[in-house]
């Protein structure tokens, strides 16, 4: 998606930009040529839900030439309102957390009759994952028939969370992680600091979505410096007062701190592995793999002992000694 200008709407080509399943599935779009019923799945923040919203939209879009969806016509308009009379969105009440079989009864009814417009009509389900047993099955039959000109359009994080009779009946995509230079490339498209930019595109886990929301929350910032200022600045026996002293009152932040500590020590893993260059405090560009690894041991042996009730400080503080010790070692 880098190749976008600020501030306008992603395209299909965008959303498809690096991933070879979905570039398949946008050429099949522009020669007419979709399945009649489409399952694509993936990591959440990974793009699924826009590119399959982009697809049903697509098929609706009344413009003339151009590519489709436009996002200005009529059709298009109505379709991102979720006011089209021939776009249907069925999801679970506004209560409840799974899609049951009544409101897959009422779509069904819905297809059952002519369409409003006299033209094509689209089935957006998002997070199919959350239909009930009873729901897929439901769903099955209309599948099977293949209504002309209706289109199905279902998302999930996992492909084995729909039932296998139903994936039997879609064409399937899985939509891998981006890499850490296309979030970084389109964050910084999005106006994120390129330092800032960095640092989400190794942590989100190939999630542009995930970068998205750490960008915007406060509190993970805060959170990596306390980790930076605390677990990162020990290089040796006498930096661990300090740190100590940064770490104290952190008990109810705990875990969240562990998560961003095993987060840098495997984003250093990985930039040694890679010979990559890596955004880490100052004294642990000399850091060997092993250390890293028996670091990155101890956080997960402070996750068990946090689980098993060990207090803070004398978790943080065994973490402290055990980076204290490793880091001694690269100082020489």
């Amino acid at each position: 998606m880098s190749s976008t200008d600020e501030g306008r709407a992603p395209t299909l080509h965008d959303c498809a930009a690096g991933s070879e399943a979905l570039n398949a599935l946008r050429r099949d779009f522009a020669q007419g040529r979709l399945a009649h019923a489409t399952l694509i799945t993936g990591d959440a923040g990974v793009g699924k839900r826009t590119f399959s919203h982009l697809l049903a939209q697509g098929l609706l879009c009344s413009a003339d030439g151009g590519d489709k969806p436009c996002g200005q016509c009529r059709d298009c308009r109505r379709f991102l309102a979720r006011t089209h009379p021939d776009a249907l969105f069925p999801a679970p009440g506004p209560r409840e957390k799974t899609l049951k079989i009544d409101a897959l009864r009422e779509m069904i009814d819905a297809l059952s009759r002519h369409s409003l417009e006299g033209g094509r009509r689209v089935v957006v389900l998002d997070n199919a994952e959350r239909m009930t047993p009873q729901a897929q099955n439901c769903l099955l039959k209309t599948l099977e028939d293949g209504a002309e000109d209706t289109w199905f359009f279902l998302t999930a994080d996992q492909e084995s969370a729909v039932l296998p009779t139903v994936r039997s009946r879609c064409r399937c995509v899985r939509v891998q992680p981006w890499s850490a230079e296309r979030i970084e490339a389109e964050l910084i498209r999005r106006g994120v600091p390129r330092d800032r930019a960095g640092s989400l595109s190794r942590f989100c886990e190939g999630s542009l979505g995930r970068a998205l929301q750490m960008e915007k929350d406060e509190t993970y910032w805060a959170a990596r410096d306390t980790v930076r200022k605390g677990f990162l600045a020990v290089r040796c026996p006498a930096d661990l007062p300090g740190a100590a002293q940064v770490l104290k009152d952190q008990k109810d932040n705990g875990e969240r701190l562990l998560d961003i500590l095993e987060q840098e020590i495997r984003a250093l893993l990985t930039a040694k592995a890679e010979g990559a260059a890596a955004d880490m405090p100052p004294g642990w560009e000399n850091a060997s793999a092993s250390s890293l690894r028996r670091i990155l041991e101890a956080v997960l042996t402070a996750r068990r002992q946090r689980y098993f009730n060990v207090g803070w400080a004398a978790l943080s503080e065994g973490l402290m000694q055990t980076i204290s010790e490793e880091a001694e070692t690269w100082q020489v």
